[in-house]
């Protein structure tokens, strides 16, 4: 698998606005506490397929291509910055036999020679799928939890995700993290589901 996906538009990725440098919107972050969220592609033909396969295939081998899509987008960032990823519920986790975020994550830290930390654990099991905006962001607020906070505190952080929808988890995992004493918290995500 050696498919590389051309970078989705440079645009707020909550309200769907074009931006610079994929920044969020001045009207988006008076709400969110992300400054960036770089999308490589649109969840659609390839890259559905791509995800497809790397997560209810077990094809692992996808992770390849899917963090040089992200190396691809992303813009050059401070050697001090700390990768971390939305984790997967624990069952899915041992369903798939790893979780495809943290192994993305992990990707890409090592491709730009970051280093990588598990920053927020999953308690529960609730799928989000069909919810709206508010519904999953009330649902992941809760069942997202930090771990390793002598790391968070003052650091400069890019979470990794494989898609999203509504934005909600990144809102979520980002209002976390900064809560927790974050500096600065980015985003980079595959795949984005449009309408």
């Amino acid at each position: 698998m050696l498919t590389v996906l051309l970078p989705s538009p440079s645009r707020c990725f909550r309200c769907h606005r074009a931006t610079q440098q994929h920044k969020v919107c001045q009207k988006c972050r008076r709400n969110i506490n992300l400054k960036h969220a770089w999308i490589a592609t649109y969840y659609q033909e390839t890259a559905k397929d791509l995800l497809h396969k790397y997560k209810f295939e077990r094809a692992k081998a996808a992770s390849g291509p899917i963090s040089l899509s992200l190396d691809v987008v992303l813009p050059d960032l401070p050697n001090e910055i700390i990768v971390t990823h939305i984790p997967t519920a624990n069952k899915r986790v041992r369903t798939r036999g790893y979780d495809q975020s943290k192994v993305i994550a992990k990707k890409l830290a090592k491709r730009r020679g970051w280093q990588h930390q598990t920053l927020l654990m999953r308690k529960g099991g609730s799928r989000q799928v069909g919810s709206g905006r508010t519904e999953r962001f009330k649902q992941i607020e809760t069942a997202l939890i930090p771990v390793n906070t002598n790391i968070i505190k003052k650091a400069h952080i890019l979470i990794i995700d494989d898609v999203t929808t509504t934005g909600a988890t990144l809102e979520a995992a980002a209002k976390i993290l900064k809560s927790k004493g974050a500096k600065n918290v980015e985003a980079a995500v595959f795949a984005q589901a449009v309408d």
